[in-house]
């Protein structure tokens, strides 16, 4: 009996034994998993730290390159307006030049033309002239020999009365002659006519 009573004491502390070894292991384990916790805790705070300075990292850098970016771009669209400005004087001054020399042609052209007719009304005007001339040319020539005193008249007449148409006879006239200007341009309007 007192065998039995040894076992049963052994079986009961082997039993209280394994209790505080089972309520030590839990409670180890609730260590364990508090520490696994506040371990996770951490890690996921450092990883949130590490996150945000990568965001911060990556915000600052895209930061940077967009104001690089802006710079080039405000750069280019400098030098894009400079170069369109040029284009713009270029062509205005192409343009302007071109209404100059067309505006020149077409004057040469109207004073051409001013010059042409002016040549063609003098030419008319020394023409009609000209006729105006031979015509009284032509009266004066008749008039001359209705007037002039007649072999005839003498000789019937040798008296007083024949004196004045004497006097009043005038010497052979020469044909009329046209001004120098007059004579060359009606000469060469003649060449122009043959």
């Amino acid at each position: 009996m007192e065998l039995l009573k040894a076992h049963e004491s052994r079986d009961a502390e082997a039993s209280r034994l394994q209790q505080a070894l089972q309520r030590q292991e839990e409670a180890d384990a609730a260590k364990l998993v508090e520490l696994m916790r506040r371990q996770e805790a951490a890690s996921a705070a450092a990883v949130e730290e590490a996150k945000a300075a990568i965001e911060a990292q990556l915000v600052e850098r895209f930061r940077e390159e967009q104001a690089a970016a802006a710079e080039a771009h405000s750069a280019q669209l400098q030098q894009l307006s400079a170069e369109h400005s040029t284009q713009l004087q270029q062509a205005a001054a192409l343009l302007e030049a071109q209404a100059r020399e067309k505006f020149e042609t077409a004057v040469a052209h109207e004073r051409v033309i001013a010059r042409e007719a002016q040549e063609q009304a003098v030419l008319a005007e020394r023409l009609a002239y000209l006729s105006a001339l031979k015509q009284l040319e032509l009266d004066v020539d008749v008039l001359t020999r209705v007037l002039a005193p007649t072999v005839y008249l003498m000789q019937s007449f040798p008296t007083s009365l024949c004196l004045p148409l004497r006097a009043r006879r005038l010497p052979p006239r020469a044909p009329a002659r046209a001004p120098p200007l007059l004579r060359s341009n009606t000469l060469n309007f003649m060449a122009l006519q043959i």
